[in-house]
Protein backbone atom coordinates (compact mmCIF):
# COMPACT_ATOMS: atom_id res chain seq x y z
CA UNK A 1 0.00 0.00 0.00
CA UNK A 2 1.26 3.23 -0.84
CA UNK A 3 0.34 6.75 0.25
CA UNK A 4 -2.91 5.16 1.20
CA UNK A 5 -3.87 3.56 -2.01
CA UNK A 6 -3.91 0.09 -2.33
CA UNK A 7 -2.35 -1.00 -6.02
CA UNK A 8 -2.67 -4.57 -5.50
CA UNK A 9 -6.34 -4.52 -4.61
CA UNK A 10 -6.93 -1.84 -7.98
CA UNK A 11 -5.31 -4.29 -10.16
CA UNK A 12 -6.99 -7.64 -8.24
CA UNK A 13 -10.69 -5.96 -9.60
CA UNK A 14 -9.27 -4.57 -12.70
CA UNK A 15 -8.39 -8.02 -13.46
CA UNK A 16 -11.62 -9.27 -12.09
CA UNK A 17 -12.84 -6.99 -14.54
CA UNK A 18 -11.01 -8.02 -17.77
CA UNK A 19 -11.71 -11.41 -17.25
CA UNK A 20 -15.43 -11.22 -16.41
CA UNK A 21 -15.91 -9.21 -19.31
CA UNK A 22 -13.99 -11.90 -21.32
CA UNK A 23 -15.54 -14.86 -20.35
CA UNK A 24 -19.42 -13.16 -21.11
CA UNK A 25 -17.70 -12.33 -24.87
CA UNK A 26 -16.59 -15.61 -25.19
CA UNK A 27 -19.93 -17.64 -23.59
CA UNK A 28 -22.18 -15.32 -26.06
CA UNK A 29 -20.19 -14.84 -29.10
CA UNK A 30 -17.30 -17.67 -28.89
CA UNK A 31 -15.25 -14.60 -29.84
CA UNK A 32 -13.56 -11.33 -28.07
CA UNK A 33 -12.17 -8.58 -29.58
CA UNK A 34 -8.46 -7.93 -29.12
CA UNK A 35 -9.54 -4.41 -28.21
CA UNK A 36 -10.75 -5.78 -24.77
CA UNK A 37 -7.25 -6.62 -24.06
CA UNK A 38 -5.72 -3.30 -25.26
CA UNK A 39 -8.05 -1.38 -23.58
CA UNK A 40 -7.02 -3.18 -20.35
CA UNK A 41 -3.56 -3.28 -20.99
CA UNK A 42 -3.57 0.43 -21.24
CA UNK A 43 -5.48 0.63 -18.47
CA UNK A 44 -3.00 -1.44 -16.38
CA UNK A 45 -0.16 0.75 -17.76
CA UNK A 46 -1.53 3.87 -16.41
CA UNK A 47 -2.20 2.02 -13.16
CA UNK A 48 1.68 1.55 -13.09
CA UNK A 49 2.02 5.35 -13.51
CA UNK A 50 0.24 6.12 -10.89
CA UNK A 51 2.09 3.49 -8.57
CA UNK A 52 5.32 5.61 -9.74
CA UNK A 53 4.10 8.83 -9.32
CA UNK A 54 3.02 7.91 -5.80
CA UNK A 55 6.29 6.82 -4.81
CA UNK A 56 6.53 3.29 -6.19
CA UNK A 57 9.45 1.36 -7.75
CA UNK A 58 9.60 -1.29 -10.50
CA UNK A 59 11.12 -4.69 -9.34
CA UNK A 60 12.02 -6.58 -12.39
CA UNK A 61 11.41 -9.79 -9.89
CA UNK A 62 8.27 -9.67 -9.20
CA UNK A 63 6.83 -7.43 -12.65
CA UNK A 64 9.12 -7.99 -15.49
CA UNK A 65 10.29 -12.09 -14.81
CA UNK A 66 6.22 -13.14 -14.31
CA UNK A 67 5.31 -11.44 -17.50
CA UNK A 68 8.09 -12.64 -19.24
CA UNK A 69 6.99 -16.38 -18.06
CA UNK A 70 3.71 -16.04 -18.86
CA UNK A 71 4.15 -15.05 -21.99
CA UNK A 72 6.70 -17.64 -23.03
CA UNK A 73 3.84 -20.44 -21.43
CA UNK A 74 0.80 -18.53 -23.05
CA UNK A 75 2.75 -18.34 -26.83
CA UNK A 76 3.80 -22.15 -26.21
CA UNK A 77 0.71 -23.63 -25.50
CA UNK A 78 -0.90 -21.35 -28.48
CA UNK A 79 1.07 -23.12 -30.52
CA UNK A 80 0.10 -26.75 -29.72
CA UNK A 81 -3.05 -25.88 -30.73
CA UNK A 82 -4.53 -26.32 -27.08
CA UNK A 83 -4.99 -22.53 -26.43
CA UNK A 84 -7.10 -19.97 -28.43
CA UNK A 85 -5.59 -16.66 -29.65
CA UNK A 86 -8.45 -14.76 -26.87
CA UNK A 87 -6.78 -17.46 -24.07
CA UNK A 88 -3.24 -16.72 -24.71
CA UNK A 89 -3.42 -13.10 -24.68
CA UNK A 90 -5.73 -13.09 -22.05
CA UNK A 91 -2.94 -14.72 -19.80
CA UNK A 92 -0.54 -11.98 -21.21
CA UNK A 93 -2.59 -9.15 -20.64
CA UNK A 94 -3.53 -10.82 -16.93
CA UNK A 95 0.01 -11.28 -16.02
CA UNK A 96 0.50 -7.45 -17.17
CA UNK A 97 -1.72 -6.45 -15.02
CA UNK A 98 -1.26 -8.37 -12.00
CA UNK A 99 2.14 -10.33 -12.47
CA UNK A 100 2.19 -11.52 -8.69
CA UNK A 101 0.01 -11.42 -5.51
CA UNK A 102 1.19 -10.53 -1.91
CA UNK A 103 -1.75 -13.04 -0.69
CA UNK A 104 -5.17 -13.89 -1.37
CA UNK A 105 -8.14 -11.34 -1.08
CA UNK A 106 -9.74 -13.20 1.60
CA UNK A 107 -7.55 -11.57 4.04
CA UNK A 108 -8.28 -8.42 3.04
CA UNK A 109 -12.19 -8.70 3.29
CA UNK A 110 -13.09 -11.69 5.21
CA UNK A 111 -11.85 -12.76 8.60
CA UNK A 112 -10.77 -16.16 7.74
CA UNK A 113 -6.60 -16.86 7.16
CA UNK A 114 -5.34 -16.57 3.55
CA UNK A 115 -5.09 -18.23 0.46
CA UNK A 116 -2.33 -20.72 -0.06
CA UNK A 117 0.17 -20.02 -2.91
CA UNK A 118 2.95 -22.25 -3.36
CA UNK A 119 4.43 -19.07 -5.53
CA UNK A 120 3.26 -15.43 -6.39
CA UNK A 121 3.28 -15.80 -10.28
CA UNK A 122 -0.82 -14.72 -10.73
CA UNK A 123 -1.08 -16.12 -14.27
CA UNK A 124 0.41 -19.61 -13.69
CA UNK A 125 -1.56 -20.30 -11.00
CA UNK A 126 -4.88 -19.25 -12.60
CA UNK A 127 -4.03 -21.48 -15.57
CA UNK A 128 -3.31 -24.47 -13.81
CA UNK A 129 -6.86 -23.57 -11.21
CA UNK A 130 -8.64 -23.34 -14.17
CA UNK A 131 -7.11 -26.66 -15.90
CA UNK A 132 -7.89 -28.25 -12.86
CA UNK A 133 -11.59 -26.63 -12.85
CA UNK A 134 -12.23 -27.82 -16.31
CA UNK A 135 -12.07 -31.47 -15.61
CA UNK A 136 -15.44 -30.94 -14.06
CA UNK A 137 -16.64 -31.12 -18.00
CA UNK A 138 -16.00 -34.83 -17.16
CA UNK A 139 -18.83 -35.07 -14.95
CA UNK A 140 -21.48 -33.32 -17.78
CA UNK A 141 -19.82 -35.66 -20.51
CA UNK A 142 -20.97 -38.67 -18.45
CA UNK A 143 -24.14 -37.60 -17.58
CA UNK A 144 -24.81 -36.58 -21.28
CA UNK A 145 -23.30 -40.55 -22.34
CA UNK A 146 -25.70 -41.87 -19.73
CA UNK A 147 -28.80 -40.21 -20.76
CA UNK A 148 -28.20 -40.93 -24.58
CA UNK A 149 -27.34 -44.66 -23.40
CA UNK A 150 -30.52 -45.05 -21.88
CA UNK A 151 -32.71 -43.62 -24.21
CA UNK A 152 -30.40 -45.07 -26.93
CA UNK A 153 -29.65 -48.99 -25.65
CA UNK A 154 -27.03 -50.31 -27.24
CA UNK A 155 -26.01 -47.20 -29.61
CA UNK A 156 -24.04 -45.32 -27.67
CA UNK A 157 -20.79 -46.89 -29.64
CA UNK A 158 -22.78 -47.54 -32.63
CA UNK A 159 -20.82 -47.67 -35.78
CA UNK A 160 -17.61 -47.55 -33.61
CA UNK A 161 -17.65 -51.45 -31.93
CA UNK A 162 -14.01 -52.05 -33.36
CA UNK A 163 -12.66 -49.06 -31.43
CA UNK A 164 -10.63 -50.45 -28.20
CA UNK A 165 -12.33 -50.41 -24.85
CA UNK A 166 -9.10 -47.87 -23.96
CA UNK A 167 -10.23 -45.41 -26.60
CA UNK A 168 -13.77 -45.35 -26.39
CA UNK A 169 -12.75 -44.42 -21.80
CA UNK A 170 -11.31 -41.37 -23.13
CA UNK A 171 -14.37 -40.56 -25.80
CA UNK A 172 -16.95 -40.85 -22.94
CA UNK A 173 -14.74 -38.78 -20.57
CA UNK A 174 -13.81 -35.56 -22.92
CA UNK A 175 -16.86 -36.11 -25.33
CA UNK A 176 -20.23 -37.27 -25.57
CA UNK A 177 -22.79 -38.89 -28.38
CA UNK A 178 -25.26 -35.84 -29.62
CA UNK A 179 -29.00 -36.90 -28.66
CA UNK A 180 -29.66 -33.25 -29.70
CA UNK A 181 -28.30 -30.73 -32.50
CA UNK A 182 -25.22 -29.76 -30.19
CA UNK A 183 -24.14 -26.03 -30.31
CA UNK A 184 -20.36 -24.59 -30.03
CA UNK A 185 -19.19 -28.64 -29.82
CA UNK A 186 -16.26 -29.99 -32.13
CA UNK A 187 -16.19 -33.57 -33.75
CA UNK A 188 -13.95 -35.97 -32.32
CA UNK A 189 -14.71 -39.09 -34.80
CA UNK A 190 -14.11 -38.91 -38.66
CA UNK A 191 -14.18 -41.85 -41.33
CA UNK A 192 -11.26 -43.27 -42.17
CA UNK A 193 -11.44 -45.61 -45.58
CA UNK A 194 -15.18 -45.91 -45.32
CA UNK A 195 -15.20 -46.80 -41.25
CA UNK A 196 -15.72 -44.32 -38.26
CA UNK A 197 -12.64 -43.85 -36.12
CA UNK A 198 -12.17 -41.67 -33.07
CA UNK A 199 -10.26 -38.34 -33.37
CA UNK A 200 -8.71 -36.91 -30.58
CA UNK A 201 -6.33 -34.00 -32.13
CA UNK A 202 -6.81 -30.94 -30.15
CA UNK A 203 -9.77 -28.35 -32.13
CA UNK A 204 -10.02 -24.69 -31.45
CA UNK A 205 -12.60 -22.27 -32.57
CA UNK A 206 -9.51 -20.84 -34.84
CA UNK A 207 -8.87 -24.25 -36.91
CA UNK A 208 -11.91 -26.31 -36.71
CA UNK A 209 -15.96 -26.23 -37.67
CA UNK A 210 -18.34 -26.68 -35.22
CA UNK A 211 -20.76 -30.03 -35.72
CA UNK A 212 -24.23 -30.13 -36.22
CA UNK A 213 -25.01 -33.37 -37.06
CA UNK A 214 -27.07 -35.72 -34.56
CA UNK A 215 -26.02 -38.98 -32.93
CA UNK A 216 -22.07 -38.28 -33.31
CA UNK A 217 -19.55 -37.76 -31.07
CA UNK A 218 -18.39 -34.48 -30.17
CA UNK A 219 -16.28 -32.42 -27.40
CA UNK A 220 -17.99 -29.61 -25.89
CA UNK A 221 -16.52 -26.17 -27.14
CA UNK A 222 -16.67 -24.67 -23.51
CA UNK A 223 -14.88 -21.42 -23.47
CA UNK A 224 -11.63 -21.58 -21.18
CA UNK A 225 -11.77 -18.00 -20.43
CA UNK A 226 -14.89 -18.84 -18.03
CA UNK A 227 -12.39 -20.89 -16.40
CA UNK A 228 -9.99 -18.56 -16.03
CA UNK A 229 -12.42 -16.17 -14.54
CA UNK A 230 -12.97 -19.56 -11.93
CA UNK A 231 -9.18 -19.97 -11.53
CA UNK A 232 -9.18 -16.67 -10.77
CA UNK A 233 -12.16 -15.93 -8.27
CA UNK A 234 -10.58 -19.58 -6.67
CA UNK A 235 -6.89 -18.16 -6.78
CA UNK A 236 -8.16 -14.99 -4.57
CA UNK A 237 -10.17 -17.37 -2.04
CA UNK A 238 -8.66 -20.69 -1.67
CA UNK A 239 -4.99 -20.02 -3.53
CA UNK A 240 -3.21 -22.90 -5.93
CA UNK A 241 -5.76 -25.31 -5.97
CA UNK A 242 -3.65 -27.98 -6.97
CA UNK A 243 -0.78 -26.70 -4.07
CA UNK A 244 -3.63 -27.11 -1.54
CA UNK A 245 -4.48 -31.04 -2.45
CA UNK A 246 -1.04 -31.65 -1.85
CA UNK A 247 -1.13 -29.94 1.01
CA UNK A 248 -4.06 -31.81 2.88
CA UNK A 249 -2.73 -35.26 1.41
CA UNK A 250 0.88 -34.75 3.01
Amino acid sequence: MIAGIDFELIRILLAAGMLGSASFLDIRRREVSDMLWVFFGIVALVVYALEFACGGTFDLLTTAVPILIAAGVALGVYKSGLFGGADALALITLAVILPTISGGIAEKILPIGSAFLLHPIVPLVVLSNAVILSLSLIGFNLASNTAYASKNPGKLFEGLEHESMGRKIVAVAIGYKTGSRPSYAFPIERFVDGRRQFSFAPKTAETAEYESRLNVWVTRGTPFLAFMLAGFVAMLFVGDIAAVVMRLQF
